[in-house]
Formats: C-alpha cells, structure tokens, sequence
C-alpha cells in the first residue's frame, strides 16, 4: 500500500468518524434561552455505560454533579424499585460548580453549591441508549428537559452525550446565575462516567 493510498484512508475514517461528523444520539428539540450539555468518547461497551447511567443508588459512587437521584412517589416516599420508570418522580440533590473528581459515595457535598429538584422520568428507551427527566414545575416558568443517550461508536467505545435545554419565564436568570456552574457539572458529569467506566485510567 502507498504512502498516500494510506493518508487517504486515513482521511476517509476520520470523515466518517461519527463522533468527528458529529453524529448525535440526542433527539431533536426547540432551542431555548440557554443549553448545558457535554459529549465524550468513553472505552467501553454501550451496555455498561447504560447500566451506570441507569443505576441511581450508585450515583454518589462515581458522579461529581447529580449526588443523588432517588425515584420517589407523589408523597415523597421511596420507592423500592430505583430503576427508571416512565412518569415517575425523581428527586435529584446536585452540586453544581461539580465536587472535583474523583468522587466516592463517602466525598461530602459543598453546601454552598448544593441544589434540590423534583423532576418527571420522561423517557426511558434501552433500546435507543437514551434517559431523560423533565423539571417539574409548570412550563412557563422553566421548562429544562435533560436527555442522556449513550452509543457504540466502534473500536470498543462509546460516546455519552448529555444536553438539557433551558426555557421559560425564569430561564434567563438561572442562566445569568448558574449557567457556568451548570455547564461546568455537566462536563465534569462525563468526565466522572469515563472514569467508572474506564477503570480510573
């Protein structure tokens, strides 16, 4: 094989590369005042990482923005079962700037950052890789739907995407408040999956 025959092959792979060609997983919405959002080539099987994702009680194990995510019913009681199930409640304590990595289930949260929500499990699709949550509070004054999506890329690797879209009445102050905060969670949220996934490497 030449010399150029391999550049041009080389050329062709990082063309078609779907992370280069920015290839998403993500589903399309309506553009807001503001969007979080992070994407990041993981080593690893598409199965583990939907697995982690999927698997809140060990959130606090491994993510250095969402510390705890717990599937609760209207009346704030646990549930027993802590998968995600369509139209169930979620009750989210996040740190958002992000805990610095790494985290453990036993790293303290920084009080000064820490938030509380109420969000709607929206949808949950193994099939597609892709999760999402809904803030539960009415449209007009936020509407901030986050999606997940995880996708095997080849070459024994994933690509996580998140991304939530923020809109409504109140959009722009949290925006003006704790857009960079929020952004900076959601890189660091990656950076903490690849960790798990990749063993610390």
């Amino acid at each position: 094989m030449t010399r150029t025959l391999q550049i041009a092959i080389a050329l062709f792979c990082v063309a078609t590369s779907p992370v280069l060609s920015q290839f998403t997983n993500l589903p399309e919405v309506p553009p807001g005042i503001f969007t979080a959002s992070t994407r990041i080539e993981i080593q690893s099987t598409a199965a583990a990482a939907w697995d982690a994702l999927t698997n809140f009680p060990a959130y606090a194990n491994w993510n250095p923005f969402v510390r705890a995510a717990i599937v609760v019913d209207p009346t704030n009681l646990t549930l027993p079962s802590q998968y995600p199930v369509e139209n169930r409640r979620l009750y989210l304590r996040t740190q958002a700037p992000p805990l610095p990595l790494p985290v453990s289930s036993s790293t303290p949260d920084n009080i000064l950052h820490t938030q509380v929500a109420y969000e709607n499990i929206t949808h949950v699709q193994p099939q597609l890789g892709r999760l999402a949550w809904r803030f539960a509070a009415p449209d007009e004054l936020l509407d901030a739907e986050r999606w997940q999506a995880v996708s095997d890329i080849g070459d024994g690797k994933v690509l996580y995407e998140s991304r939530e879209v923020f809109s409504g009445a109140l959009a722009e102050v949290l925006k003006e408040g704790m857009g960079k905060a929020l952004q900076e969670a959601f890189e660091a949220q990656g950076k903490g999956l690849k960790l798990l996934l990749e063993g610390g490497k």
